[in-house]
């Protein structure tokens, strides 16, 4: 499990121990069952050292020994680990223009539970946080969880922090302004909270948990109202300068052509996107500018994507000819960096008639990557995805402390593990 790693990963005070262990604990989310001495191998850990770390981990209620397996061909039974569900839990939130959601997940990614976000005024920053937490809080407490064990927070959020990764920038999607949103939500939930862009969040997902698990190279595409696209490359998130990478909506194709959300002329978003659509079907006489915008273009491109899929031919040729554009003004990009996998996922990513003008774009110019879609399998959904992040930044990483779990009372008997070269 060789996901992308986050702004927010850092090395832990004891590392070499630290990253020993988070080793251990991928190898065993990405194959339960597996027993130690195949882990030793698998990490190039000593026997003795995978002995230690193990039993660490089971101190502390994070893994746990699954019974005995079959016999290695000497007599010897060994035995099966597995991460422990309950010994731990992550938060996820997404906060989109409109279906944003919170999710409650174990540490092995499978959801407990989760509600839906409806704020009474999206566009009030101070008043939606407060409604946010407050459906938080009421969710760990609605299954009774020690917080010690709620390890950390996830928030997929509509737009992108600045260079630092500490300030959202203004967000015209929410109405919000420049602020700290990671700090503002610390405060209100009493957790750790790591935020990054939705689009990276399902990237990370994905890399992690879901459809492209140990893939290195990988572009992500999420075709909605607005584009945008998250890449990983040599597994980790590309965050380009100033933390801007993957605004493909904003790809400048004609300098003459329709305005953009963004205020110029001609992006890729006036011919490919959702609001594309809806404008050449006569639906929508300017671009999304603002929550009110987007709501109301939501429900409209969401009857013409079900219209086109129930043979609406009018629709099929609009829709058909906006994928075909977003894989062609992408072709550059995509032989450019040669990703593995291409993912495309969004309401558009789900409508086949768009899909299959996109990925026939890609055939016939020459891209050879594989390519799935929210029409091919599930693509992880932003909430989720913002619980994967949390996983990520919060669990499976050097960065963490796992003291505060362990039993009161503990003779620290463990020495410098030794690493196999």
């Amino acid at each position: 499990m060789n996901g992308p790693t986050t702004s927010k990963a850092k090395w832990a005070g004891d590392s070499p121990r630290s990253y020993n262990r988070t080793n251990v604990m991928k190898q065993v989310l990405k194959t339960p069952g597996i027993d130690r001495t195949t882990l030793s191998k698998a990490t190039g850990l000593t026997n003795a050292a995978m002995t230690r770390i193990v039993q660490e981990l089971i101190d502390a209620k994070l893994l746990k020994d699954v019974g005995q397996l079959q016999s290695d061909g000497r007599g010897r039974r060994r035995s099966g680990l597995a991460i422990e569900e309950t010994g731990g839990y992550v938060l996820g939130i997404s906060i989109l223009a409109f279906n944003s959601r919170i999710v409650l997940s174990s540490i092995t990614g499978e959801i407990i539970d989760s509600l839906p976000i409806e704020p009474t005024e999206l566009s009030n920053v101070q008043q939606t946080l407060d409604e946010i937490a407050q459906m938080a809080l009421s969710l760990l407490d609605k299954h009774k969880l020690d917080k010690t064990r709620v390890l950390g927070t996830g928030v997929a959020v509509a737009g992108y922090l600045n260079e630092s990764g500490d300030v959202l920038d203004p967000s015209y999607n929410l109405g919000w302004p420049a602020f700290n949103l990671e700090r503002s939500l610390e405060k209100r939930l009493n957790l750790n909270v790591v935020v990054d862009n939705v689009n990276r969040c399902i990237a990370v997902a994905e890399s992690r948990l879901g459809s492209c698990v140990g893939v290195q190279e990988m572009v992500l595409i999420r075709a909605a109202l607005g584009l945008g696209a998250a890449i990983i490359t040599q597994g980790n998130i590309l965050r380009g300068h100033a933390n801007r990478a993957g605004q493909i909506g904003h790809i400048p194709i004609n300098r003459d052509g329709l305005l953009c959300s963004c205020g110029a002329q001609g992006c890729l978003n006036t011919v490919a996107s959702g609001w594309a659509i809806l404008n050449q079907l006569g639906l929508s006489d300017k671009p999304s500018t603002g929550p009110g915008d987007l709501k109301t273009h939501k429900d409209k491109l969401k009857h013409v994507l079900e219209k086109s899929l129930a043979g609406d031919q009018n629709f099929q040729k609009v829709i058909s000819k906006s994928g075909e554009l977003l894989a062609t003004h992408n072709l550059s990009l995509l032989h450019s960096l040669a990703p593995e996998i291409i993912v495309l996922t969004g309401p558009l990513g789900a409508n086949t008639v768009y899909c299959d003008a996109f990925k026939a774009t890609l055939i016939k110019g020459g891209v050879s990557s594989k390519v799935i879609t929210n029409c091919d399998q599930n693509i992880t959904a932003s909430a989720s995805a913002a619980s994967a992040l949390a996983l990520e930044t919060y669990v499976y990483s050097p960065s963490f402390d796992i003291q505060p779990l362990l039993p009161d009372v503990q003779v620290d008997v463990f020495q410098a593990e030794t690493l196999i070269l």
